[in-house]
């Protein structure tokens, strides 16, 4: 999922919405997405863009407006609209909207919402949170966070790559011994937490949030496969853990290091350290290679906890 709102707004006075446009953009903003309208003055520019790929498909919402002038009747606007998007959120909206709902009747259609103009950021925003709650759950919010975070440590590297290159020889300098204190204090960091971690007399204790950044999720995983290893039974599991470590975990680290880039019109593209596109079937394949490593994990962790349970008896 996206961090931006993609609307598709029928309007042919852009200036009579500004208002309104930018009310939504900051209600939208407070929770933490951005608008991003496309406006079309008329209902043939608009059905261009619905038809066009890099816009069409990504559309979230649709709003269109009752006097189009030259451009058409709205009303006439949300027939065509809807025979191409037929389960598209509409808001209909006029600076007279006591009418709309009748017309919107008289043409038997359903999902349009009608609203008068100075009320329309507060049901563009209705509807946005009823369809953003729909998918916003803790492991989309999660999704969204680090795709958000990958793009902005890449912006923050391009960043520093541009402001080294701009800068003169004493500029150029300050970055090297910048990053050489960085280091000398990372090493010395590093023996005082790598002391602590020898000292330890149970594996739980490397879950400390202080031993994360030495004792890696990487090492635990390497630990837990040395350790199932000495048992004959545990032979599967240490093929499967084996598995994910050379192929899924290759390919997870990978989508950390991608950017999303704006294609044309609203289209986005993942693209990797490379410069290769990744496409939804990747993934959707890596995805279903998450799904089965999760639940194998998953009935490991029991297996091992019944097993843990049966020595006690």
């Amino acid at each position: 999922m996206r961090l931006d709102f993609n609307v598709l707004w029928v309007e042919d006075h852009r200036d009579n919405v500004e208002s309104q446009r930018e009310r939504i953009e900051l209600l939208m903003g407070k929770e933490g997405f951005r608008l991003r309208p496309l406006f079309a003055a008329s209902i043939e520019e608009a059905i261009n863009y619905i038809h066009d790929d890099i816009y069409g498909d990504h559309i979230d919402l649709v709003l269109m407006d009752y006097d189009l002038g030259p451009g058409g009747k709205g009303d006439d606007g949300l027939t065509e609209v809807r025979a191409n998007f037929p389960y598209k959120d509409i808001v209909f909206y006029s600076s007279q909207a006591n009418d709309l709902p009748k017309l919107v009747a008289n043409k038997q259609l359903q999902g349009i919402y009608c609203s008068s103009r100075i009320d329309l950021p507060n049901s563009v925003y209705g509807v946005f949170d009823s369809l953003i709650k729909k998918v916003l759950d803790i492991d989309h919010s999660r999704g969204i966070v680090m795709g958000a975070s990958s793009d902005i440590d890449y912006r923050v590297y391009e960043c520093l790559v541009h402001s080294f290159d701009l800068g003169d020889d004493q500029h150029k300098q300050l970055a090297i011994d910048s990053i050489q204190k960085d280091m000398v204090k990372k090493f010395e960091r590093l023996k005082k937490v790598s002391d602590k971690i020898i000292e330890i007399q149970h594996v739980s204790e490397l879950n400390k949030k202080e031993f994360s950044g030495i004792y890696s999720a990487t090492d635990k995983l390497f630990l837990l496969q040395r350790l199932l290893s000495t048992d004959e039974s545990n032979k599967e599991s240490i093929a499967k853990i084996e598995n994910y470590k050379q192929n899924t975990i290759p390919k997870r680290n990978k989508l950390a290091h991608t950017q999303v880039v704006n294609g044309d019109g609203f289209s986005r593209r993942l693209i990797d350290d490379k410069g290769t596109e990744l496409q939804i079937g990747d993934m959707k394949a890596l995805r279903q290679e998450l799904l089965a490593i999760q639940d194998h994990f998953d009935q490991l962790l029991q297996n091992l906890i019944s097993n843990q349970g049966s020595d006690l008896v």
